[in-house]
């Protein structure tokens, strides 16, 4: 990730921080809704963190794969065009 350089003078947070300050508004979020929630989120407990890190996992894993077919047709277009 990169910083952007003129951050200082826009006063716009870099890309570091806002994707931290989603990720910890998300963590409030979850928190928040299971103590307002209480028993009404009980058709929620088929979800386990299990399924959650196997989901996860196989989302990462397509991102992926996509991203090193892109990679590779960006590396071979650049080689025709030389």
């Amino acid at each position: 990730m990169k910083r952007y350089s003129s951050s200082k003078d826009t006063g716009a947070p870099c890309q570091r921080c806002m994707i931290l300050r989603v990720f910890l508004g998300m963590v409030l979020f979850v928190v928040i809704l299971g103590l307002a929630g209480g028993n009404e989120l009980s058709y929620l407990k088929h979800i386990t963190t299990q399924k959650v890190a196997n989901t996860i996992m196989i989302i990462g894993f397509i991102i992926f794969i996509f991203k090193i077919i892109f990679w590779y047709w960006d590396k071979k277009r650049e080689n025709v065009s030389e």
